[in-house]
């Protein structure tokens, strides 16, 4: 079979370099009524997007450094001491953590009751429809690389908070900011048996 050949040049489209990768939360400003420091408060402090497909869609998908044609997100999460995001589940999509460095602290359960540490090297597969987070628990920041894979572009537009996160977000930044986050795909129904009410 013939090999494709390619360019130095076409080949930067394939290469993700760090020192030019701008945060996650630039893409979101007051304007889209999602101010950068409610958005920083729902994730990682800071998202780095290496590779997403083109069309993935869902709060993370914005501007990847490298398009791809696999169902496959891979994302820098940069955390200073102490940084999480909410508990929160992925019901369509598989998230996976690498720990790069420092230490991290993964909760998994409805309320967090489960925990395991993560060292360099050391990963976790979360299957889906479990409620988890992360945390840096090192002395400085630390450095987690996060897989996500699923089966279609519109399995990635699951993320869904627990609802003691919507009133946390409610009670710092109002009703619009968690409207506003529920419109780019977020939900705030983790652990709410949601099916039997309907």
């Amino acid at each position: 079979m013939k090999t494709k050949q390619f360019s130095p040049e076409e080949m930067e489209n394939y290469i993700a370099r760090f020192k030019d990768m701008k945060p996650l939360s630039s893409s979101y400003d007051a304007n889209m009524g999602i101010p950068k420091e409610a958005y920083e408060t729902m994730t990682a402090k800071t998202l780095y997007l290496m590779m997403a497909p083109d069309d993935q869609g869902g709060p993370m998908a914005q501007n990847p450094a490298v398009v791809t044609k696999d169902k496959m997100s891979v994302i820098i999460a940069e955390c200073p001491p102490g940084n999480r995001p909410p508990l929160h589940a992925h019901h369509s999509t598989n998230e996976t953590f690498f720990c790069l460095d420092g230490r991290f602290r993964i909760r998994w359960g409805d309320e967090g009751e489960n925990e395991v540490y993560l060292d360099p090297y050391d990963m976790i597969a979360v299957p889906p429809g479990v409620v988890r987070d992360f945390t840096n628990v090192a002395d400085e920041t630390a450095r987690l690389l996060v897989f996500i894979t699923g089966e279609a572009e519109e399995n990635f537009n699951d993320i869904e908070m627990t609802p003691g996160e919507a009133d946390r977000l409610r009670g710092q930044f109002g009703d619009e900011v968690v409207d506003q986050f529920r419109e780019i795909g977020i939900s705030f129904d983790a652990g709410l048996d949601t099916e039997a009410a309907e």
